[in-house]
């Protein structure tokens, strides 16, 4: 191991140089320095309108004079379903319709998969 740690370190790229395709390895790169800016304060990190803070504390009142008009807003789209006559929206399925026909169609599609089961040893799964 201390063998190891005596010899010199081989770069990267030093079998590269040997070869005559990496002759421009051989040219001497420039120095590269990187050199960070200092920040004095925050207002030369941060723009001044970014740093908006309130001056004093917005009253409850004010607070909810400014939020009183966000309340709910009455639905203008309900009807009549012609099916049922209950109340629904407007180019929407009635919820009691939709849940009726939604049970026949699964008690079809059971009596179908019981009466191919009679019919043969393998279920046959059709979709609707």
């Amino acid at each position: 191991m201390a063998a190891l740690a005596l010899q010199p370190s081989r770069s990267l790229f030093s079998g590269l140089r040997a070869s005559p395709l990496f002759r421009w390895s051989a040219l001497p790169l420039p120095a590269v320095t990187v050199a960070l800016p200092t920040i004095q304060s925050l207002l030369d990190l941060f723009p001044p309108f970014l740093l908006a803070v309130p001056k004093k504390k917005v009253s409850h009142s004010r607070k909810s004079m400014r939020s009183a008009n966000k309340g709910l807003k009455d639905k203008t789209n309900i009807v009549n379903c012609p099916g049922c006559g209950g109340a629904k929206l407007a180019h929407h399925l009635c919820p009691a319709c939709y849940s009726s026909m939604s049970r026949a169609w699964k008690a079809e599609q059971k009596e179908i998969i019981e009466v191919e089961m009679d019919d043969s040893s393998e279920p046959v799964q059709r979709r609707p």
